[in-house]
């Protein structure tokens, strides 16, 4: 225990990750990013967690890693209370803080996160983003991935249609489409039953979060059966129940909206209210996708393909194969550096 005059380190550095093709989404585009890792040892243990910080929601590394030299952890065993006490960082700090700190835990008792934690051996099946591209590259590789279960489609307006169209054609796959904001609050609804009538399966935040909870619902009326997600709409727990009613269920990241336990408070929120639970990330080395991938076994869907994304993961983490995430039963988050 601290307590007992534990001798307590933090380390914070950044890495530099590049995708295996361009990453690009409505709003922007990159085949570099930058991410902090965090490191706290204590007991002869050491426990990592990863920030992704995201200009969209005005974070930077630089200012993420400085706000992570400054954390205070009187005990390391305290969780909770270590979180509360920091609870002023960015949410990519505090989701690097979160997931060291379940890390060391869970090292320090011998068990990986997900035990420590009360739950079963999670292995999720992911879908595996196609981000934007022309529709010859985008067809090419929906061909590449034959026998992935869910591809996600990326789209940045009404021109795309044609190319999750041709997608649909040529995959067997189970079809999302991720609209990142892209449409208006009055061409979304045709947008989304265009959608509907070519068989995607689940349609996310396809308007500007400023729009506001009543332009998702026209939306989510115009895609019925077919479920619409929020995800820039929906960054921690507070945000679910307005958006009650007027979406089908909320997009869970654990660098929106602080961690693990920020992210099991959002996915409570979302059952109290009837509502289905995702379970997203950004594009993240193994070690922040393996502090989602060990409770995702609580949610309906599950979007975690940021490192099999990567050309370089600096870390070696849970296996993506084919759509299939799976975890060691190394102790914690099962994560070691190359």
């Amino acid at each position: 225990m601290a307590g007992e005059e534990e001798l307590l380190l933090t380390e914070v550095r950044t890495v530099t990750v590049r995708t295996r093709r361009t990453f690009a989404i409505a709003r922007s585009s990159s085949d570099v990013f930058e991410r902090v890792v965090l490191e706290v040892r204590a007991g002869g243990f050491a426990g990592r967690g990863e920030a992704a910080p995201s200009r969209y929601y005005g974070q930077d590394v630089a200012s993420v890693a400085a706000a992570l030299r400054e954390v205070e952890i009187p005990d390391p065993w305290d969780v909770e209370g270590t979180l509360a006490r920091n609870g002023h960082l960015p949410s990519s700090a505090l989701a690097a803080l979160d997931g060291a700190l379940h890390d060391l835990a869970a090292r320090r008792l011998g068990v990986p996160v997900y035990r420590l934690l009360g739950l079963g051996r999670p292995e999720p099946e992911s879908a595996y983003t196609l981000s934007i591209a022309d529709l010859e590259t985008t067809v090419a590789e929906a061909g590449r991935l034959r026998g992935f279960p869910i591809l996600k489609v990326k789209v940045g307006g009404t021109g795309d249609l044609a190319t999750v169209r041709a997608v649909a054609e040529v995959s067997e796959a189970r079809l999302w489409v991720d609209a990142n904001e892209a449409f208006t609050p009055d061409e979304a609804p045709e947008v989304a039953a265009e959608l509907r009538k070519m068989g995607v399966e689940m349609i996310e935040q396809p308007v500007p979060a400023s729009a506001g909870p009543e332009a998702l619902r026209r939306v989510k009326e115009a895609a019925e059966p077919v479920p619409v997600i929020a995800d820039e709409s929906a960054r921690v727990a507070s945000d679910v129940p307005a958006l009650a009613g007027c979406v089908s269920g909320v997009n869970v990241k654990l660098a929106k909206c602080g961690g693990i336990r920020g992210a099991l408070r959002m996915l409570h929120v979302a059952r109290a209210h009837g509502m289905l639970a995702m379970l997203g990330c950004m594009v993240e080395t193994s070690l922040g996708i393996a502090a989602a991938a060990h409770v995702s076994g609580l949610f309906d869907l599950v979007d975690l393909d940021g490192a099999a994304l990567l050309a370089d993961d600096p870390f070696r983490g849970p296996v993506f194969h084919r759509g299939r995430l799976s975890l060691t039963e190394e102790p914690g988050l099962g994560v070691e550096v190359r």
